[in-house]
């Protein structure tokens, strides 16, 4: 467990990140990850908060409404720490928090008026009763931002939708891989054909998904992601 997680791994994944992005000409701004890179040298485990984090989709997303947008903006905002005592049979998450914001506008040089829509993948104490099905992590729609919009849209904190822990590599990979179109954009296909980028994410995925899906077999002794925490609708 402390092998997937160790500092100098995170490092290099992350200067590796940075480089594909700059060779593949990801659109954004990714500034906050060269910061990342000198403040990780001061961790002494992987420990870190991102904030606006920000990447660039000059062109219209299909099914998107209003359809004039033609131009956005989606912020990423991470927060992660590890525990100081990590277990193959825990989460090794101990503190946690996933926020991604879309900003489109109708017009990209004025950028006058921006059309909000926010997600939040949040991990969940599951100790004591809940009134709602409540998974140990899980999206929601909404957020402060979008409390303050028109008194006719109705923002709930249902449904909460299983999905399992994203760091900071598989978040990039989601935003990527669901707001960004393949065909318009050449990088999403070079991203999935560059072999650092695929190995950076598949070692995320072994530290964090792996686990997460093992919830899924029966023999599984995790004490943290079983099938009720990680899928409370399920009845066994």
């Amino acid at each position: 467990m402390k092998d997937l997680w160790n500092l100098r791994t995170f490092r290099n994944d992350l200067s590796k990140l940075i480089e594909v992005i700059e060779i593949e000409k990801v659109t954004g701004d990714f500034s906050e990850l060269q910061k990342l890179l000198v403040i990780i040298d001061q961790k002494e485990r992987v420990e870190y908060k991102i904030e606006n984090l920000c990447f660039f989709i000059n062109g219209k997303i299909k099914g998107t409404l209003p359809e004039q947008i033609n131009y956005y903006q989606v912020y990423f905002d991470i927060m992660v720490m590890i525990k100081e005592e990590l277990n193959i049979n825990s989460d090794p998450l101990g503190c946690y928090n996933l926020d991604i914001t879309v900003k489109g506008y109708e017009n990209k040089s004025t950028l006058k008026k921006d059309y909000s829509s926010r997600w939040h993948l949040d991990k969940h104490n599951n100790e004591g009763s809940t009134k709602y099905t409540h998974p140990i992590y899980h999206f929601q729609f909404g957020g402060k931002k979008m409390e303050l919009i028109d008194t006719e849209l109705s923002v709930l904190s249902s449904p909460r939708i299983p999905h399992p822990p994203m760091d900071i590599f598989l978040g990039f990979h989601f935003i990527i891989s669901n707001f960004f179109n393949a065909k318009q954009f050449s990088f999403v296909n070079s991203l999935l054909a560059n072999y650092e980028y695929l190995q950076i994410i598949k070692r995320a995925q072994v530290r964090l998904w792996k686990p997460y899906f093992g919830a899924f077999d029966p023999l599984s002794t995790h004490t943290d992601f079983t099938m009720n925490n990680v899928f409370p609708l399920y009845i066994n």
